[in-house]
């Protein structure tokens, strides 16, 4: 097999600038499956880590009040490894200038190293239970801290019984309860600078909140194997005295499900984009290998005529193909590792994971080289089949030329001779060699698509702001109450100098149930005369306020599988009294792109508490320039628990999307290179095929930018049609990607801008040119004399 192996290498010097083409290919393509695959294991491994270090919670338990000592009757029931109690109660937090922020107080045992849900310090040190100077010591979680510029040993103060109460920070902490700190499922993305969390002593949070004896939530582990659900009605049934407002296990805990929901998204990226680039990176070797073995028909007779058998003569052939398999294999590891480095420290910083795993994930290695080799060996086998078809005899002759049928644009002769002679040959020499147009096609349809998909989320996350914070958000500032109060207080708000305009709204908890389901929502009581905020339907129309019956959220109805018309029963899970049950009917179904919750008329959800004229929170819309002043005059009142800056939020949102342009570049990047490979490799087929045919033109007097206008014609054909195609298929592989990384926490329409259309287009005309005029340099360096001399 020496002589083969030479024969290899000669093969592969001579098709070098394709060689590597396809290689980048397939380099992308493992580059991606590595990085992504890489770094979900080292992301899984960091948090089932951290997991298992801090003793994370089984089931959540919320009730009204509890006794202390409710956790050993919960630890006797069978299945319970252990149950702890603590407090968790959401607080204000008092900033500079009076500004508010919401801080989620969590007490822990002391020492906090035992226990369920252990925090990790990260800087500092812990807080002690009584210390010497007095005061309540505390930690806070590290995106509050740095958001709000605070230092060890700052005070920060909050407001818990109707007075203020100093903290002193000894340190930075982590759990996994808050490695991703959202305030609830409304919020989207976390807000350092007006919400945080705040470890304290138990002994401390029950003085401080007068829980004295007392807890308001139960966290539970339990046994492996044992029935989760069976489990959970049984502790339900021990605190049902003490109104027990919500049970949940660890998958529906936020900071959990948005990990996993990341975790799931990096999975779904690690298949859809590999597969694309190794199967056009197979299509492609099949057509050149294919194109190979036709302009070696000699040389394949001569290679039988000294005793080489059909399978060596496959094998060679089936080898180059695995070469290109091995190049791309390598090169596509060691991007995909030093890319996997980055991706993984980049989502240990942002979900606050206090250890990083890195390091060689050996399996992803292997199994990348293993499917690069299997998907060109593959390519290799079933493009050199033909070799079995050659005898030594045959092949010393010129194979018979193909039959000189019509295409099908020659049946419409008013179209076919309004064409120029370039632009004919053109055609039929795509009707000729219509599998090698049809990967060319198909290959420059995916990158174009890709393209679109890089760029779609730009468009999607624009219209998503314009409809949720320009469309639905009228208002300026959104205050939410400690507890539910009276209507006639709004009225010393509305009375404050710039506020415009001030609308109620109530929030309530709830359980609904339909058909044997559960699932809890937030119910929005708005008044009728709704004009600071608008409800939106599919597409975003706007939908009226029922007076009877609540506009249900697509989500939550979906998981309940009701529609409009049906009628579930709630349960109310506000801390206002017991709770009450009723039946209510589905008068439509509102979607919103962030947050969710649903909504009903502000009189309905009085009805529902069997209460008159409460709110638990109000919009206002301000004159422009007084947001601070009015933030100040708001601060001073201490029954407000938080204030929301329709602005500030937008800002920090807009913030938190700034890393999204280096994913869109990548991705660009990765959509050219998938073009160029396939034009240039195109291109240099045809010029290869055509060389006699190029060389004739040139010796009857055509120059070599008249020839390469000929080549460009064809590619023009093949690449053209694959843009038009591409841009529809772009908008397809956007909503199999959204689909395959929706979560029930984030969900974001496909919208696709004209625009987008247009770049996409413009990138893949840009690639073809690229790829083409890199391809045509051979026209104008043709040897006449040995191109024609030569049949081959």
């Amino acid at each position: 097999m020496g002589a083969l192996n030479k024969k290899l290498r000669r093969n592969i010097r001579a098709t070098m600038g394709q060689f590597l083409a396809v290689a980048a290919v397939v380099a992308l393509g493992i580059t991606v499956y590595i990085a992504m695959t890489t770094a979900y294991y080292n992301l899984e491994r960091s948090r089932e880590l951290f997991y298992r270090e801090s003793n994370f919670a089984d089931y959540y338990f919320q009730v009204i009040r509890a006794p202390q000592q409710i956790t050993r009757q919960i630890e006797a029931v069978p299945g319970v490894i252990s149950a702890a109690g603590r407090i968790q109660e959401d607080v204000p937090l008092i900033k500079e200038d009076n500004q508010r922020a919401t801080a989620r107080l969590i007490s822990y045992p002391s020492p906090v190293e035992n226990g369920i849900n252990r925090v990790k310090l990260l800087e500092g040190r812990l807080f002690e239970e009584h210390p010497q100077g007095g005061g309540v010591e505390v930690l806070l979680e590290p995106q509050y801290f740095a958001g709000n510029a605070l230092s060890f040993n700052d005070k920060i103060t909050i407001v818990a019984g109707g007075r203020r109460v100093p903290l002193t920070v000894t340190g930075t902490a982590t759990s996994p309860e808050f490695i991703y700190p959202m305030k609830d499922a409304s919020s989207f993305l976390p807000e350092p600078k007006t919400f945080g969390m705040i470890m304290m002593p138990h002994s401390q949070a029950q003085q401080i909140l007068d829980y004295t004896g007392q807890i308001n939530q139960v966290v539970i582990k339990l046994a492996p194997g044992s029935d989760e659900q069976k489990i959970a009605k049984q502790i339900e049934n021990i605190l049902e005295p003490y109104g027990n407002l919500a049970s949940y296990p660890r998958k529906n805990q936020l900071s959990h499900a948005v990990l996993q929901g990341e975790l799931d998204s990096l999975k779904a990226s690690a298949l859809f984009l590999p597969v694309i680039f190794l199967a056009i990176a197979a299509a492609v070797q099949f057509v050149m290998l294919g194109r190979m073995v036709k302009a070696q028909r000699m040389q394949i007779g001569v290679m039988k005529a000294l005793g080489y058998g059909n399978r060596a003569i496959i094998l060679h052939y089936t080898g180059y193909a695995q070469v290109v398999a091995l190049a791309g294999a390598i090169l596509g590891s060691l991007l995909g590792l030093s890319l996997a480095s980055v991706i993984s420290r980049a989502y240990a910083q942002f979900f606050n994971l206090p250890e990083a795993i890195g390091g060689v994930n050996g399996r992803a290695i292997l199994y990348g080289f293993l499917l690069s080799l299997a998907v060109s060996t593959l390519a290799g086998l079933t493009a050199s089949r033909s070799v079995t078809a050659i005898s030594p005899a045959e092949s010393m002759r010129p194979e018979a030329p193909k039959g000189a049928g019509k295409i099908f644009l020659e049946y419409w002769p008013g179209l076919w001779h309004r064409l120029g002679p370039a632009w004919k040959m053109g055609f039929r020499s795509a009707g000729r060699n219509k599998i090698r147009f049809g990967v060319s096609l198909l290959g420059v349809a995916f990158a174009v698509g890709m393209l679109v998909v890089s760029l779609f989320a730009n468009d999607s996350i624009d219209y998503m702001i314009n409809r949720h914070y320009y469309g639905e958000q009228h208002y300026d500032l959104l205050l939410r109450f400690t507890g539910p109060v009276k209507e006639k207080e709004l009225l010393n708000i509305s009375r404050l100098d710039g506020v415009l305009k001030t609308e109620p709204f109530f929030e309530i908890p709830v359980r609904l149930e339909y058909n044997g389901r559960t699932e809890e929502d937030i119910l929005q009581g708005l008044p009728e005369n709704l004009t600071l905020k608008e409800i939106s339907g599919d597409l975003g129309t706007p939908l009226k306020l029922p007076p009877e019956g609540i506009l249900i959220n697509k989500k939550t109805a979906a998981k309940l599988g009701v529609r409009t018309g049906d009628r579930v029963r709630l349960e109310t899970l506000l801390k206002l009294g017991p709770a009450r049950h009723a039946e209510i009917n589905i008068a439509g179904i509102s979607t919103q792109l962030i947050g969710s919750g649903s909504y009903l008329s502000l009189e309905l959800a009085n009805r529902i508490m069997r209460e008159s004229g409460l709110v638990s929170g109000a919009m206002l819309k301000i004159q422009p320039g007084t947001e601070k002043h009015i933030e100040e005059k708001l601060g001073e009142m201490t029954g407000i628990s938080s204030i929301t800056s329709r602005r500030k939020e937008l800002d920090n949102f807009n913030k938190n999307l700034e890393s999204m342009v280096y994913s869109i570049s990548v991705m660009i990047v990765f959509a050219v290179m998938l073009g160029f490979a396939i034009v240039y490799n195109a291109s240099v087929m045809s010029f290869t095929e055509r060389k006699r045919e190029l060389a004739s033109l040139r010796v009857v007097g055509f120059t070599s930018q008249e020839v390469s206008g000929l080549l460009l014609k064809e590619t023009l054909l093949q690449s053209l049609l694959g843009v038009a195609l591409g841009l529809p298929l772009g908008l397809f592989m956007a909503q199999g990607y959204m689909q395959a990384v929706s979560t029930d926490l984030f969900t974001m329409q496909v919208v696709i801008y004209p625009l987008t259309y247009f770049f996409s287009a413009l990138g893949g005309v840009f690639f073809i040119m690229l790829a083409h005029l890199l391809a045509a340099r051979g026209v104008g360096k043709l040897d006449l004399v040995d191109v024609l001399k030569n049949r081959d």
